[in-house]
């Protein structure tokens, strides 16, 4: 009888999720293992977790409960950052975690403008505080409490490092910033390619990396042993039930999708064999892992597309500081330009719009932008993109000064030296 009506019920009533967070699988999980010493991956956590979510047991059987069955999905040692609230309540630790990411949007901007070392006014940085901080990427991870800025904040930390000329510390950084492994995998193609080009004066970079991971690995095989073997299905099947697709793969079909993230790729990947022998405070370098954090947002499947643009923060950087030498070159690259700034500007004004249509009676047509701003803010990864390849061409090519490789000068456009 019981499944009788189950299956007489609308499936929307059945499975209307309970408003959790993206923070709860994990902090349950890490509770049950440290307290509790149940697998964080096994099947009786799953259980529990979708108990928590849909009010039952999902069975992949049924068409309608092919779900997100909202497993803990991340490598062990994630567990390590969420085991100081472990035993708080879970509204407790949800007011906790949430500071914590917002420190990390704060600190992701200024590691951002180290590594670049931009100097800006009080008002221009105010000014950048206040759009980053209120842009959808970072509201988004906000509001869902999306772990991923703690990865984003440990790579920027760890170009920040890098730029500075701690090898090591930065390896050791990026080894942190695995917690998210898919979002960061194009970066570290990079610092290895660019290690590997002068290994003698490079190599402590992959020494730190290889610390830090071995460390985080082996302690998490000592808290749980045999996690390791068993995490690659568990991607596997987190793929599968959420059906994660990339960027191109929302807006294209294949065979055109991997047409063109197959071109994307190889712009990218030929820039940074052209410069990985360059420095890692010069201009060429910067633009590289911009390059490969942009590509990320277009290649690498996500649930949700819009908090992966945290990674976008150098791009749009870059661009604040090259804007007068893009705007002196000639009259195309000034229209492309300002075609980029106005893609990527377009979605605060229609916040802005959106948050202020319940003031505004008796126009539900209006209603319509409570979407927009979202939508627009899919183009932002275009923005950057463009941005980039224009600078592309600027650091191999630079406009200013005579001929040499463009070096940042603090707080003001790169100048650019002889060869050394």
């Amino acid at each position: 009888m019981t499944d009788a009506v189950h299956a007489l019920a609308p499936s929307s009533a059945v499975l209307k999720p309970q408003v959790l967070t993206d923070f709860y699988p994990s902090w349950y999980a890490t509770r049950e293992l440290l307290l509790h010493h149940r697998d964080p991956y096994g099947a009786e956590i799953n259980r529990d977790l979708q108990i928590a979510y849909y009010n039952k047991e999902l069975d992949p059987s049924h068409p309608e409960e092919q779900v997100d069955q909202q497993r803990f999905v991340y490598p062990l040692y994630f567990t390590f950052f969420v085991a100081p609230m472990a035993r708080l309540e879970f509204h407790q630790a949800q007011i906790a975690f949430w500071w914590i990411l917002a420190a990390c949007a704060v600190v992701n901007v200024f590691l951002w403008l180290r590594f670049l070392r931009l100097r800006l006014s009080a008002p221009a940085s105010l000014a950048l505080f206040a759009l980053v901080l209120s842009s959808i990427p970072i509201i988004q991870n906000l509001s869902i409490l999306q772990p991923f800025l703690l990865s984003a904040c440990f790579m920027a930390a760890a170009a920040a490092a890098v730029s500075s000329g701690y090898l090591f510390l930065a390896g050791a950084l990026l080894s942190v910033a695995t917690i998210k492994p898919q979002t960061c995998l194009l970066p570290m193609i990079w610092f290895a390619l660019w290690a590997g080009s002068n290994w003698l004066r490079r190599r402590t970079l992959f020494f730190g990396f290889a610390a830090g991971l071995a460390t985080l690995i082996f302690t998490s095989e000592w808290v749980f042993p045999g996690w390791l073997i068993r995490y690659p299905g568990v991607l596997i099947a987190y793929a599968g039930y959420t059906k994660a697709t990339s960027l191109l793969g929302t807006l294209l079909r294949s065979p055109l999708q991997w047409l063109l993230a197959f071109l994307l790729f190889a712009i990218v990947a030929e820039f940074c064999w052209m410069v990985r022998k360059q420095p890692s405070d010069s201009a060429a370098f910067a633009v590289a892992l911009s390059l490969t954090l942009a590509l990320t947002c277009w290649i690498i499947p996500a649930v949700v597309q819009p908090f992966n643009h945290v990674l976008l923060v150098p791009a749009v950087l870059l661009g604040i500081r090259y804007w007068k030498q893009l705007c002196q070159r000639n009259a195309a690259t000034l229209v492309a330009t300002s075609v980029f700034s106005f893609c990527a500007l377009l979605p605060w004004p229609l916040a802005v719009a959106a948050v202020s249509i319940p003031l505004i009676p008796k126009n539900g047509w209006l209603l319509k932008l409570w979407s927009a701003p979202i939508a627009t803010s899919m183009m932002l990864p275009f923005a950057a993109f463009g941005i980039l390849i224009l600078l592309r061409k600027e650091t191999l090519h630079p406009t200013i000064g005579g001929a040499g490789r463009p070096q940042w000068q603090p707080g003001g456009a790169p100048v650019v030296t002889g060869h050394s």
